[in-house]
């Protein structure tokens, strides 16, 4: 009697926690992209940096976001750092140049972001140059591979 009660809690449990740990991580992954839906109108497609280079001693987490929010499309980087707001940043994506600007930690396109956008789904390596606060130069390389299906995914999805 006792082991059909203890396995009637764990198959509760087990049952009870997939329903919660799937409607929290809500995400999807594509090669190093990720979908996180945040809602039923606002989503993103992340990546962290394949390599992160710089002179610093400590650096929060770094992000490059393609946000999506009631049909609005927009990317954002996380520097992890304040940026200098009197040097822009640059993103390069196969050897193509966008500019950026800092605004605390985080850096937003000078352009439309839907060229930037089309370029990263055209793309295979997108490298970003900012400078800290303290004047430290950083130098973050994503790899565009599987961006174009975490992009696609975040059209049918949110």
């Amino acid at each position: 009697m006792m082991n059909k009660v203890l396995y009637i809690i764990t198959a509760t449990f087990l049952m009870i926690s997939s329903v919660f740990a799937h409607d929290l991580s809500l995400k999807h992954v594509h090669g190093k992209w990720t979908l996180k839906k945040v809602n039923d109108n606002v989503c993103s497609v992340f990546q962290l940096p394949v390599s992160e280079k710089g002179d610093y001693t400590i650096r929060g987490v770094v992000f490059f976001h393609v946000f999506k929010d009631d049909g609005v499309e927009y990317v954002r980087i996380d520097a992890g750092y304040p940026y200098d707001t009197d040097k822009n940043i640059k993103v390069s994506i196969d050897g193509n140049n966008y500019q950026f600007f800092g605004d605390n930690e985080f850096a937003w396109s000078s352009k439309d972001d839907r060229l930037i956008i089309d370029a990263m789904k055209a793309g295979k390596e997108m490298i970003v140059v900012g400078f800290s606060k303290k004047g430290t130069e950083t130098t973050d390389t994503y790899t565009l591979i599987g961006f174009t299906n975490a992009y696609n995914s975040m059209q049918k999805d949110c």
